[in-house]
């Protein structure tokens, strides 16, 4: 298809404007509706919906950047010596950053070595005694640290449920209930 073509089958469907930003497609259409990604929004131009976009970006990358950077300073040494007291396998540099990187990821875990990690990130303890995951649908669920222990004790070898808790949160609170019954 030429650009021609692809511009006028664009003004067909009513859009009248389209820019990218961040990777996002953010269309005007003649009705004067602001999408991006194809979802309507409440803003009323493009420039608008391009600095929330931006704003959210930037936002984003920043606390990631936080997060891992304090994952990041935790020495290896430390790191090392909290993977041996918890379990009995070889240590090796590649372990250890996987460690990290699970740590900082936030999603779900009944391994005691992600808990110790975590608990030595001070933006992870935000809430005194409550530690948040983030699920696969990008659903935050906190728990308190006597759940989480709970939960280790229990879910310890069960991969399957653990898989299904990160799912979403509908799924976390449904094993939750069900433990609780």
């Amino acid at each position: 298809m030429y650009y021609s073509e692809f511009t006028k089958s664009i003004k067909k469907a009513g859009v009248c404007e389209s820019t990218r930003s961040y990777r996002q497609l953010i269309e005007k259409t003649d009705e004067g509706k602001v999408y991006i990604n194809g979802t309507e929004t409440e803003f009323k131009s493009l420039e608008e919906a391009r600095q929330y976009i931006k704003q959210d970006y930037i936002s984003n990358q920043l606390a990631e950047q936080v997060s891992t950077g304090l994952y990041e300073e935790l020495s290896d040494d430390k790191v090392a010596n909290i993977i041996k007291e918890h379990h009995d396998i070889k240590v090796t540099d590649t372990l250890i950053e996987s460690y990290k990187q699970f740590a900082s990821s936030n999603i779900f875990s009944v391994d005691p070595v992600v808990q110790k990690i975590r608990s030595m990130n001070k933006l992870d303890n935000i809430v005194e005694g409550k530690i948040h995951y983030v699920l696969n649908d990008e659903s935050i669920v906190t728990i308190s640290e006597a759940t989480q222990e709970f939960l280790n004790k229990l879910l310890q070898n069960q991969t399957e449920i653990i898989e299904y808790m990160r799912e979403g949160k509908d799924n976390f609170l449904h094993v939750l209930e069900q433990i609780g019954e």
